[in-house]
């Protein structure tokens, strides 16, 4: 696993660092090395769960864009229904939905 340079992991809540230990398996298996490209760094939008440690996303670029929702889905299948896994066209998004779903 690899995490991009400026992101760092420090601030990520616990749930998130299951995540973490499918995602990698996810993306091994499909014979990519995955990368973290954001977590409780950068902009985001004001509803985002980023700043608060339960939000994460994965670089998809290396994949091709047909694999993106074959991978998420697996992804979500593996996280189950605490989890929201978002494809977006620059990566995928997944975020820890009890926060929000209380």
């Amino acid at each position: 696993m690899q995490v991009k340079e400026g992101v760092t992991l420090f601030g990520l809540q616990l749930p998130m660092r299951l995540v973490l230990i499918h995602a990698d398996r996810i993306w091994t298996k499909y014979g990519k090395e995955l990368v973290v490209t954001s977590t409780v760094d950068g902009v985001h939008k004001p509803s985002s769960l980023h700043p608060y440690g339960y939000a994460i996303d994965f670089r998809t670029s290396y994949f091709p864009p047909s694999s993106h929702t074959t991978i998420a889905a697996e992804l979500q299948a593996d996280l189950g229904i605490d989890y929201r896994v978002i494809v977006h066209t620059t990566h995928i998004h997944v975020e820890y939905r009890k926060v929000i779903d209380g």
